[in-house]
């Protein structure tokens, strides 16, 4: 992801006040110190000032870290450190680079000032838990991503009081990982570079990529929507986006747009809309449990806070679920895998690890269908430190030059095919591969600025590599050198006649002189295409197919709409129009 060299403040200048059971005979040497850690971009930058006997503030100074994701670490871990006077405080879930870098650069503060690290480390702050909450509203949304959000924002725009509840301490869900990166045929940058599309063409490229598994007049809402819900997104909820068009595998030709700023460059602009509209998010609420009144209709969400306080939440109206997918959760993945060799723990996932499908469970209880769960899509190349794909492995889905080799240096898949192509391909080869691309593809693509910081980390963890010869990058992995110039002459001969020997037709830029970079991958969980059962009004169904009332589901959560694979940059296109779709619909559901 692109890393935003930012200098943010925490305004945590708060005196201490030591709570029952803080430590009253700590002592420092008081003054201000600096340290840092290693976060996920790079090093966190922190100043810690003392008193004789507290940590008096906390500032967070330069970093590299993700924006959007690190925003909660960095406001709330000083406040709570500073409150509690303690260290051993929760991390952020979806975040926990960013918390620990945090962590660590206070601990080395509080050693150079004299502190005793080891017992604000022990001294656990007891969390106590309040007395059971209600709250009513017209409809409650469980799930805080792309998809809730933007259900959300829309029953409030249809004149609904709509609570949203995220069991996280930071909205964005798996949105908020990716590129953003939404389909949409017609859209204002294929009119500007006289790119022919249409939604009949989108809608057929979609289901045929998931083996026409899906539920055709879904998919066909998707396509015929999408372009409105991206100009919702840019011109009502102020989403800013990039000049440039994303063709990703399974697109006949580039149809997707992206935020500037990814995820975050999403997920940030529907948060602030939401809360200027008088959306009420609550955070760190987990949902437990749909509630049915005795007519079988949803009526509300028992749910429990962090601090394990229950709450109710009562809705006159509906509930809309958009809790995600089950990516991260290794027992459902292996329940439902029938595809897939293994999908237990050696398999990492690109998902945040809310994404557990508890949703689904919830949903089932109350005897939702469920739809395509064996369906689960595996992203082709990823980190092999920490399962999730590369931004510097961009050449793959921006039309330009990049090659996959094995470790006989030899090619072994159409590098810009279909992902569960492109994953197989990689298994086949013992589950590891190497990507390769040249100086002219990074330049062309201003690789090198965007992901300085990255290209800087996993060269430190040994993922990545680059030199001036071919021989030089095979001989740094192991890979037959010999055979990876060949591979890279045939390759370039097949680009030039126009006649690729994996059938390649995109992408078709020859890479002949270095710099040359390469890149180690392995296969992650990326997306489950199963989920609950929902209809063209995003109403989930039951097991005898009809409308659960009040019950209505849009996102990963929901199966039908992608079929046996989801072709790449399709999901945007379709938790914004179902989420719309929900939030609308349960926004007019009668009380």
């Amino acid at each position: 992801m692109v890393r935003m060299k930012k200098m943010l403040l925490t305004g945590c200048a708060v005196l201490a006040l030591c709570l029952a059971g803080c430590a009253k005979s700590a002592t420092y040497t008081a003054g201000t110190y600096t340290a840092s850690a290693k976060g996920m971009g790079g090093d966190v930058n922190v100043s810690v000032t003392f008193s004789k006997s507290a940590i008096t503030k906390i500032e967070i100074g330069a970093h590299n870290e993700t924006p959007g994701i690190s925003d909660t670490p960095i406001k709330e871990i000083p406040t709570q450190i500073i409150k509690t006077q303690s260290l051993a405080v929760d991390t952020v879930s979806g975040a926990t680079f960013t918390s620990k870098a945090i962590l660590t650069a206070v601990a080395n503060a509080v050693e150079q000032a004299g502190g005793d690290v080891a017992a604000l480390q022990s001294k656990k702050a007891k969390v106590k838990a309040g007395k059971a909450a209600k709250k009513t509203t017209d409809v409650v949304v469980i799930g805080g991503g792309g998809a809730g959000l933007s259900a959300a924002v829309e029953a409030a725009t249809n004149g609904a009081k709509v609570i949203l509840i995220e069991k996280m301490s930071i909205l964005g869900g798996n949105t908020l990982l990716s590129y953003a990166e939404l389909a949409c045929p017609n859209n204002w940058l294929q009119q500007e570079k006289g790119i022919k599309d249409s939604p009949e063409q989108f809608a057929k490229e979609m289901y045929e990529g998931g083996g026409k598994f899906a539920k055709k007049e879904l998919v066909d809402i998707v396509a015929n929507n999408a372009t409105a819900g991206a100009l919702w997104l840019r011109d009502v909820i102020g989403v800013k986006y990039q000049d440039y068009l994303v063709h990703e595998g399974g697109h006949s030709v580039p149809r997707a747009v992206e935020p500037i700023e990814l995820g975050a460059g999403m997920i940030t602009p529907l948060k602030e809309y939401a809360e200027k509209i008088g959306v009420e998010i609550l955070l760190n609420t987990k949902g437990e449990e749909l509630i049915k009144d005795k007519s079988g209709k949803i009526v509300g969400v028992q749910a429990m806070q962090k601090d394990n306080t229950p709450i109710v939440l009562t809705a006159n109206r509906a509930v809309v679920l958009a809790t995600g997918g089950f990516g991260a959760n290794v027992e459902m993945r292996q329940k439902y895998n029938k595809r897939w060799e293994t999908l237990d723990a050696s398999v990492k996932t690109t998902n945040s690890p809310a994404i557990v499908g508890d949703g689904i469970v919830m949903a089932e209880k109350v005897n939702a269908n469920l739809i395509g769960m064996e369906y689960i899509q595996l992203y082709p190349f990823n980190n092999p430190i920490t399962g999730v794909f590369y931004g510097i492995e961009a050449p793959s889905w921006s039309g330009e030059g990049l090659i996959y080799v094995n470790k006989d240096g030899k090619r072994f898949v159409n590098e810009v095919g279909m992902r569960d192509v492109r994953a197989e391909g990689i298994l086949a080869q013992g589950g590891v591969a190497y990507a390769i691309y040249n100086q002219e593809v990074a330049d062309r693509l201003h690789l090198e600025e965007k992901f300085k910081d990255e290209y800087a980390k996993t060269l430190a963890d040994g993922v990545f590599f680059k030199a001036d010869t071919l021989e030089e990058i095979a001989n740094h992995f192991g890979i037959n050198a010999a055979n990876l110039v060949k591979t890279m002459d045939a390759y370039n001969k097949g680009i030039e006649n126009n006649n690729d020997e994996f059938g390649r037709k995109t992408s078709m830029v020859t890479m002949k002189r270095g710099p040359w970079f390469i890149l180690k991958g392995v296969v992650s969980v990326h997306h489950t295409m199963g989920g609950v059962e929902i209809n063209e009004k995003a109403q989930v169904l039951d097991v005898n197919g009809k409308p659960i009332p009040g019950l209505y589901a849009a996102g990963e959560v929901t199966g039908g709409i992608h079929g046996n694979n989801r072709v790449g940059t399709c999901a945007i296109s379709d938790i914004v129009v179902f989420g719309r779709i929900a939030g609308k619909n349960a926004a007019s559901t009668a009380q």
